[in-house]
C-alpha cells in the first residue's frame, strides 16, 4: 500500500530538519528522508494505514520506548535506524472518524490506559463501508515489524540485543559489554564463532575477541552468555564470501600465538635435519 508524505516539504520541511529540537517529533509514512513535524502536531490517517513515528538519533534514551495509542492495532516500539529512532503502528479497521492522542512509554510501560501528555495526534478519517470492509485483509498483507536495529557503525558492538551488525567468515569482532550483568571472565557462545570468547577489561567496560568461522553460511546468529538462556546480541553472516577477499582461515588452524608460520615451518625443517645428523653419527661411530 502506498503512503504519503504527512508534512509540508519544501524549503521549511528542510530547515526544520536540519534543525530538530530535543522537543521534536518525526512522523513519516515513507522510506525517504524524514519530515519533521514538532511535537503536539496533528497527523491525518485513515483505518487500516501504518504510520511511521521518527525522532533524531541524537535523544537520548528513546530507543526501545513503545508508541502507544487506543487507534493502534499493536503498539510501535522506538528502534535505532541509523540516523534515526523509528516506530511504526497501524490504524485498527474499526477506529471511527475523530482525533485520538498518541504518546510515549518507556519499554515497560502501560500499552492501555496510558496518561500523560499527548507527544502528537493522529485524525482518523471517516471511510465508506466498502473500504471498511476491505481493511482487514490490507492490514493482514502489511509487513510484519521489522525488530533489526542499525546502529552508526562508530558505536561499540551491540548497544541492544536488536543491534545487528553485518560480518564475514573469517572476521574477527569484539562484542563490548559496559553493564553489570558482565564480569571479568565471562564467557560469551555463538553458532557463527570458532570458539568461546572470553571477557577482559576494566570492571566498567569489557571486551572480549571472537572470530566468525570460516563456514558459517549467511543469515542471523545469536549470541549469548555461556549458562544463560536470554540472547544477549545478534549479528548476521554475509555471504556468498566476496572473491576478492584472502582465503579464510579459522583461528582454530592458525599456529599458537607468537609463533609465526616461518617459524613453525623452520623449527620442523630444523629437527628433521637433527635426526638425519644424529643418524649418520651412530652409522659413523659404529664399532665394525
Amino acid at each position: 500500500m502506498g503512503r504519503t508524505k504527512i508534512a509540508a516539504g519544501g524549503v521549511a520541511a528542510l530547515a526544520l530538519l536540519l534543525m530538530p529540537s530535543a522537543g521534536s517529533a518525526f512522523a513519516v509514512r515513507t522510506a525517504d528522508q524524514p519530515t519533521p513535524l514538532p511535537a503536539g502536531a496533528r497527523l491525518s490517517a485513515r483505518p487500516g494505514e501504518p504510520l511511521t513515528f521518527t525522532l533524531p538519533a541524537s535523544l537520548p534514551g528513546k530507543n526501545g520506548n513503545r508508541v502507544v495509542s487506543e487507534i493502534f492495532v499493536e503498539p510501535g516500539t522506538l528502534r535505532m535506524n541509523d540516523r534515526v529512532i523509528t516506530a511504526v503502528a497501524t490504524v485498527a479497521c474499526d477506529t471511527p472518524p475523530g482525533i485520538y492522542p498518541v504518546r510515549q512509554t518507556g519499554p515497560g510501560g502501560p500499552t492501555e490506559g496510558a496518561r500523560g501528555e499527548a507527544w502528537v495526534t493522529v485524525e482518523v478519517a471517516d471511510i465508506g463501508a466498502a473500504e471498511r470492509g476491505a481493511c482487514p485483509g490490507k492490514v493482514a498483507s502489511l509487513p510484519p515489524e521489522q525488530p533489526e536495529e542499525h546502529w552508526p557503525a562508530g558505536r561499540s558492538w551491540p548497544q541492544s540485543p536488536w543491534d545487528v551488525r553485518t560480518f564475514g567468515p573469517g572476521d574477527e569482532v569484539t562484542p563490548t559489554a559496559s553493564d553489570a550483568s558482565a564480569g571479568y571472565g565471562d564467557t560469551l557462545t555463538s553458532p557463527g564463532f570458532t570458539g568461546k570468547a572470553v571477557m577482559r577489561g576494566a570492571k566498567a567496560v569489557v571486551t572480549a575477541t571472537a572470530t566468525i568461522r570460516c563456514d558459517a553460511g549467511p543469515g542471523l546468529y545469536e549470541v549469548r552468555w555461556a549458562g544463560r538462556d536470554e540472547v544477549w546480541a545478534r549479528y548476521r553472516v554475509a555471504g556468498p564470501a566476496d572473491p576478492n577477499r584472502p582465503a579464510c582461515r579459522d583461528r582454530a588452524a592458525e599456529p599458537a600465538p607468537g609463533r609465526a608460520p616461518w617459524l613453525a615451518g623452520t623449527a620442523a625443517a630444523l629437527g628433521a635435519a637433527g635426526v638425519a645428523a644424529y643418524a649418520v653419527t651412530r652409522r659413523v661411530r659404529r664399532p665394525r
